[in-house]
Order: structure tokens, then sequence, then C-alpha cells
């Protein structure tokens, strides 16, 4: 700007000067934008890599597909159906069997306690008594009480595995996909698979019952027992009560069940809950029938169990708890427990361990240590360790619960591969229905089948292998009260210094004196088309001198004179058969 003296000064800023103009020419060639591609090529370079130990989210494409999963579901419910079709097949249990036999005997008329002797309550007789009441209203289809004792069998596996089946989805500790896919098959298994050559016993009947029992238990701890109607609740409670009722032995087992779940929700709303009274009166129910229509078990078969029953075998209840079958189940209960209780943190899984407990401590309450005794407290620990593997992997797998869904199917294939595996290893499956007709029970059956035209068999025995299943399958009868010497195993359980083999008449115990007396007497009023005696006792040696059954009876005149009317048959194996004349 010219200012007056004719001089240049620069221009004083303005308030709104003009707009900056680019003068650069325009660029022939502008860099074009990256592709997507190598956009994301270069954020995954610069994002920092996982950890190796880092299990990637697992992709749609890695999930088995919906077919795949209901195959290997299916697989899981078709390998146990096709598994208990092997038990229509002889023999059935030896237990079983004489069960069946006395049963049979009671629903033709005789008396529990005066015309059979056996150590079972009652109630054993009459769940028993079922199948042969089912055979005898059914001719037309030709089935024995034996096999319809089987489908009994399986009518209850069906029943407590869809109760079961329901009671998980309704347990809030149980909702988690894996176990909801996992328990139901291993409930199969221990129904199924586990009890082998032990199916039909007392113990497994009580493994399927309590099954539905324990996770009923777990929803009344947790408060979703509402979600059940009262005639689910019942249903399940008394059939419980009832296969409870059958051992006196097993009431320690809702004594546990029933102590913690009163512990977590207190003494209220336990007074309002019908499940332990219900058990409870099905208990005293069967006491009052037990004191008032069979007076003699009291009276007469109780105090010779005591006296000769409760010292066979030779072993203690603490001997049996800290055997080779308790002990290692109670650890694997309580290793098992501390994982699923502290890691889990499930209410469930200490119900669990509550029945555990209390079946292992009824296996040791008997002081035998048979391996059917310990079944359900081994059934609780197989179960435990699907309830807490399941929910392990439920609850500290970084997956979602929908993603959780994919590989259920898979693992709970793996895991009942693992004990289908074990199970065979452990005991080859069903051995003795491929080897029964070259078994001692298939040789005696065949022996009597020939020469016992009157089907009528005693047999002086202290086992009841092989005579029971052979008697049921021979359609013959016992011709005496008792089933086995087990009255003088338990007598002569020890051989003290001095004494004699044989106790003589008139200085017999009462329970000795009555097996001596009845036992000729009825070998003598029966006469039977053949008599099976035991060549091995079951009883100590004593004074160098092995004890025989034949030359203990044959003391007795009645005895003898019934005897001389037979002849030496056959020895088939450790047994002399002496056939009638």
């Amino acid at each position: 700007m010219a200012a007056p003296d004719g001089l240049w000064y620069p221009a004083a800023p303005s308030d709104n000067p003009p707009p900056l103009v680019d003068s650069h020419p325009p660029d022939p060639d502008p860099p074009k934008p990256p592709a997507p591609a190598e956009r994301r090529r270069e954020v995954e370079a610069a994002r920092p890599r996982l950890a190796r130990w880092r299990v990637p989210r697992p992709r749609r494409s890695d999930a088995l597909s919906d077919t795949t999963a209901r195959l290997i579901k299916l697989l899981l419910i078709l390998v146990p159906s096709g598994w208990a079709v092997g038990y229509l097949y002889p023999p059935i249990n030896h237990d079983v069997g004489c069960l069946l036999e006395i049963a049979h005997r009671w629903v033709n008329g005789e008396r529990l306690y005066v015309d059979i002797i056996d150590v079972n309550l009652p109630l054993v007789f009459a769940l028993h008594a079922i199948p042969e009441l089912l055979s005898r209203a059914t001719p037309f289809l030709g089935w024995t009480a034996m096999t319809w004792l089987t489908i009994c069998f399986f009518v209850a596996i069906a029943a407590s595995f869809f109760a079961s089946r329901r009671l998980v989805h309704v347990v809030p500790s149980l909702a988690h996909p894996l176990t909801e896919a996992v328990v139901p098959p291993t409930l199969l298994f221990l129904f199924i698979v586990l009890p082998n050559e032990n199916f039909g016993q007392r113990e497994h009947l009580l493994m399927i019952a309590m099954a539905p029992y324990v996770l009923l238990a777990s929803a009344r701890a947790e408060g979703a027992d509402g979600r059940l109607s009262r005639l689910f609740i019942w249903s399940v409670a008394i059939s419980a009560g009832v296969v409870l009722a059958q051992k006196p032995h097993f009431m320690l087992i809702p004594l546990a069940v029933e102590a913690y779940v009163l512990a977590h929700r207190g003494i209220r709303p336990m007074l309002r809950d019908p499940v332990p009274w219900l058990i409870g009166g099905i208990t005293v129910a069967h006491l009052a029938y037990i004191v008032l229509l069979t007076p003699n078990y009291l009276r007469f078969v109780l105090p010779i169990m005591l006296d000769s029953y409760a010292v066979m075998g030779g072993t203690s209840w603490r001997q049996v708890l800290l055997g080779a079958s308790v002990l290692p189940t109670l650890l694997a209960l309580l290793t098992l427990g501390a994982l699923a209780i502290f890691l889990s943190r499930t209410v469930a899984a200490r119900v669990i361990v509550a029945y555990g407990v209390g079946a292992a401590l009824a296996a040791a309450a008997q002081a035998k240590g048979w391996p059917y005794h310990v079944m359900p407290a081994h059934g609780s620990a197989i179960l435990l360790a699907s309830v807490t593997l399941s929910q392990m992997v439920d609850r500290y797998l970084p997956l979602s619960r929908e993603a959780h869904r994919r590989p259920v199917a898979a693992i709970g294939a793996t895991f009942l591969i693992l004990l289908y595996f074990q199970a065979a290893l452990s005991m080859t499956p069903f051995h003795k229905q491929r080897d029964f007709q070259d078994s001692p029970t298939g040789v005696l059956l065949h022996v009597v089948e020939r020469n016992a035209p009157n089907r009528k068999v005693l047999v002086l025995s202290p086992g009841i292998y092989p005579h029971y299943p052979m008697i049921n399958y021979a359609h013959a009868r016992m011709a005496m009260r008792f089933q086995t010497m087990w009255v003088l195993q338990g007598i002569y359980a020890d051989c003290e210094e001095f004494a004699t083999l044989y106790t003589a008449p008139e200085d017999m115990q009462d329970a000795e004196r009555f097996l001596y007396e009845s036992v000729s007497e009825d070998f003598d009023r029966e006469k039977p088309d053949l008599l099976i005696v035991d060549r091995v006792p079951g009883i100590p040696r004593c004074q160098g001198r092995e004890f025989a059954y034949l030359e203990y009876f044959q003391r007795n005149p009645r005895f003898a004179e019934a005897f001389e009317r037979y002849q030496h048959l056959m020895d088939v194996e450790r047994y002399s058969i002496y056939k009638r004349r």
C-alpha cells in the first residue's frame, strides 16, 4: 500500500482474508486405497499373537452335523439296549434264583419262616413273587418267572431312566449342556452293563431306584421341586422306600442323603417335605408286617442269623470298610467330590457324595465284602465322575453355552466308551451265558432232568451256586426248609482246641438241633429223587479231619433209615449224587 509520503508499507491484516489456493498442479497418478484382503493381512500382522495354550474360537464348520450328533446319541441308547438282551439267556444270578424259588413255594401256600427258612425279610419275597404271579397269569406266553423277572427289571430301568432324564433338566446345578448329555447314558451303563452277572440282585434294584431319588433330593435341596408334580414326587419316593426297606442296612443311604438336604434347606421346609415321611412310613409298615404277620422271623430266624449267618466269611465291618473294594470307592468319592464341590460348586455333586458314602457304609455294615454289596457305591462314584467331568468342561472351558452344544455328543461318547472298555476288561461280558451248557449248573441240570422224574432234590452244600439256578431251570423243588447249610457254617466256623468234629446231639444248641432234626425229617418225608452232597463243606478242618455232611446227618436215625433207600449214582466235580431206588 502506498503511504502519503510515497513509501510502501505491508498491508494490515484483514478480518476476512481471501481463501488459500493450492498453486501445485494436480498429481496425474494418485495412490489407490489398499484392497480389503491386503488390509486384513495388515491388521492380522499387527495384532499380537495368541499364546500357544489358547484354543481358538470354534468355527461353525468345526461343529458336528445334527445328523452325526443324533446318531451318536442313538448309539449310546442302542448299545446298552442290545447288551440287555443277553440277560434273557440262562443262567440268572444264583441268589436271584434262590429268592424266586422261595417266592414260588410261598405263592404255593408254604409259610415263610416256618416251612421255608431264609434270612431275607418278607418284602424281598413279595417283590420276587411279582414275576411268579405274572408267569401264572400269562400261561399263553410260556414265559417263566425268570424271564418275567428280567422283563420287570427292564421296565424298572426304563422308568428310572426317563424319570432321571427329566430330573437332570430340572435340577439347577445340573443345567449344563454337557451334563445333560452325559448323565442319562451314564445311568444306562450303571443300570445295564455294570451289574453283569449280578443282574437282578437286590443291590441292583437299589441302584436303579436310587438314581431318581438322589436327583430328586438335589432338586429339593435347591428348591426346584416345585417344578415337579406331586404324583411324580410321590412315585419316586414310594419306589425308593419300597426298595430301601428290603434290607435294614440300606437305610444308611436315606439317612446320609436326607441329612444333607436337612442341613441345606433347614428344618421347616423338611417338615413339609413328603419324601422322608413316605420312606419312613414304608419302613415302619414293613416292620409292623414282620411283627404282626411273620413273628417267627423275630422269634426264631433272627437269633439263628445273629449266631450263625453274621459270622460267615470271617470278616467284620471294619475289614470290609478298609478292604479292597469299599476303601478305594470312598477315596474316589471324596476326591471327585472335592473337585465338584470346591471348583464347580455343585449341590447335586454333594448329594451324590452323600449317597455314595451311605452306600459304602451299607456295604460295610453287611460285613461280607461280596461284590454285589459294593455295586451301589461303585455306581455312585461313576455317576459323580460323569457330573464332575461334564461340569468342569462346562464351567472352565472358554466357550459360550451355545458353543458347548457342538461337541457334547462326541465328549459324551468318549466318556462312555471308556466305561464300556473298563467293564469289558474287569469281567468278560456274558461268559456264563456262553459256557452255560458246560458249567456246573448246566451239568447238574442235565443230571436232574434225566434222573429226577418227580423233580425233587435235596442238596447239602454250603453255597447257593450251582444248585441255584439249576433248580429253577429244572422246575424242581428243594426238599427241605433250608436252601444251604449256612447254619452249620456259622456254628463250626472255628475249631476250638480239643473240640470234637461233630457236636453230640445232646450237646447241640437250639439252632443246630433244629437244623439237625428238620433236615432229617424233611429228607424222610419228602423222599427226593436225588440227594446231592457237596464234598467241599466250607467248614475249616478240625482235629485233622474234614467235615462231611453225609456223615454228620447219618448220625440221626431218621436220616440214616431214609438214606438206606438211596444208591450212589455218580460224582460230578465236587458233588456226590445219590439216586432213590
